[in-house]
């Protein structure tokens, strides 16, 4: 608990003081969990196995705080909430032929979107352990998604760009929150 909350602390100070993004957390992540996995997979003990989530905590407090204060503006996976969101939006795009209101189309979009990607998660992640071939490559799990998750840190800035820049998104339609 203490590595993830170091890990959103940490976030907030170089947004704060440095001015950092998603852009600038993009390879000091990627470069994290790749030396996660490398450690991991390692023949030396640097920490026990049973440890090892130590290291990873403190990158899903940067992807945690990124995604709630700066991003999407919930937590970056898919839960009932969201599951009952899409029900509830598409019953009613059904029945009201359109008629949703903004805020409740942005919802429906956004829950859609939470749900899509964590179904492709779980594909991916199925489809790479099985065909992954055996040896070393099969052990770095963590470290093939590294780029994507780093592609994610972009996106944000791109998607969520600083109050500064919001008025040229809005106006170009790359908004998903007002």
């Amino acid at each position: 608990l203490l590595h993830f909350m170091l890990g959103v602390s940490t976030c907030r100070i170089l947004e704060r003081r440095y001015g950092w993004s998603g852009k600038h957390f993009a390879p000091l992540v990627m470069a994290w969990i790749v030396l996660h996995d490398l450690l991991e997979s390692s023949s030396y003990d640097f920490l026990p196995k049973r440890w090892s989530a130590l290291r990873l905590a403190p990158v899903f407090g940067f992807q945690n705080s990124m995604t709630l204060k700066k991003g999407f503006g919930t937590l970056p996976w898919c839960t009932t909430s969201y599951v009952t969101t899409m029900a509830f939006g598409s019953t009613d795009l059904v029945l009201d032929r359109c008629s949703m209101t903004v805020q409740e189309w942005r919802k429906l979009v956004t829950a859609f979107i939470m749900f899509t990607f964590m179904i492709l998660g779980t594909v991916g992640g199925a489809a790479y352990n099985a065909l992954a071939p055996e040896g070393w490559w099969k052990e770095q799990e963590i470290a093939v998604i590294a780029p994507f998750i780093g592609l994610l840190f972009v996106l944000n800035d791109w998607v969520f760009p600083p109050a500064t820049d919001v008025s040229t998104r809005v106006s170009e339609g790359l908004l998903l929150t007002g």
